[in-house]
C-alpha cells in the first residue's frame, strides 16, 4: 500500500514540476518576457532566508540614518531610508516596537550626532536597541548614459540596555544596483532613484527580517 501511495505522490510531484518548469522555459526563451517570469516566481515560494541578526524580537527599537550630507542640515535621503527601514522592521519582526523616525530626527537636530551619544539617544526615545545606518558616497549616476545606484553602507546595532555595547555590525560594504546599470533613455531620474532606494532599504531590512530568496530574484528580473 505504501509503495503505491509513494508512486502516486512521485507522479504528482513530477507533474507539478513540469507545470512549473515548462512555462519558465518558454518565458526565458521569449523576448520581452522577463517580467512575466518574475511574476510567476512570486507564486513559487521557496524557503525563508533567516536574518543575520535576530535580536530585535520583543524589543523597542529606534533607527537612525546618517549620510555625508547629514552634518549640513536636514537630509531627505537619510529620512526616507530611515523611515522605510523602520516600517519594514515593524512589519517583519515579531513583537517589535519601532520608535517613530521623527522622534529620532528631532533629537539629532537638537543635539547633533557622535558615536559616544548612542546611549543618550536611546534613552531619550526609550529604545532598547538603536540601529545606526551610515550611508556614504551615495550616487545614482554611472557615466553620462547610465543610471546605477551606489552607496557605501555600514550598519551597527547598539544595545542600550548594556550601555551602548555593539550587538551587531555589518559593513562597510558597497551596495550597487543594478549590476550593469540602466540606460537613461529607459527611465527618468526620479523613478530610478525611487526604485534604487527601495532596493537599498530591502537590502538593509533583510539583515533583520526573514525573506524569500525568490523575491530578490524576481525583483532583479523586473529591473533588467
Amino acid at each position: 500500500m505504501s509503495k503505491v501511495t509513494g508512486g502516486r505522490l512521485g507522479i504528482r510531484f513530477a507533474t507539478c514540476a513540469l507545470t512549473i518548469v515548462i512555462p519558465l522555459a518558454v518565458l526565458t526563451t521569449s523576448t520581452g518576457c522577463i517580467q512575466q517570469m518574475a511574476q510567476l516566481l512570486y507564486v513559487i515560494k521557496g524557503h525563508k532566508i533567516p536574518p543575520k541578526f535576530a535580536g530585535l524580537e520583543g524589543k523597542r527599537v529606534a533607527v537612525l540614518c546618517l549620510s555625508d550630507a547629514s552634518a549640513y542640515g536636514p537630509d531627505t535621503l537619510t529620512y526616507s531610508v530611515g523611515k522605510h527601514v523602520s516600517g519594514k522592521i515593524a512589519n517583519g519582526v515579531k513583537d517589535v516596537t519601532v520608535v517613530s523616525p521623527g522622534k529620532v530626527e528631532s533629537w539629532i537636530d537638537e543635539n547633533g550626532w557622535e558615536e559616544s551619544s548612542v546611549v543618550a539617544i536611546g534613552e531619550a526615545v526609550k529604545a532598547e536597541m538603536l540601529i545606526v545606518l551610515e550611508i556614504g558616497s551615495y550616487s545614482i549616476h554611472d557615466g553620462a548614459t547610465l543610471y546605477k545606484g551606489k552607496a557605501d553602507l555600514t550598519v551597527t546595532v547598539y544595545d542600550i540596555e548594556k550601555g551602548g555595547q555593539v550587538a551587531f555590525s555589518d559593513g562597510p560594504d558597497l551596495f550597487a544596483f543594478p549590476e550593469n546599470g540602466r540606460p537613461r533613455i529607459q527611465t527618468d531620474k526620479r523613478k530610478f532613484e525611487a526604485f534604487y532606494l527601495s532596493r537599498l532599504t530591502d537590502h538593509i531590512s533583510r539583515l533583520f527580517v526573514a525573506y524569500d530568496k525568490m523575491d530578490s530574484f524576481a525583483e532583479d528580473a523586473m529591473m533588467n
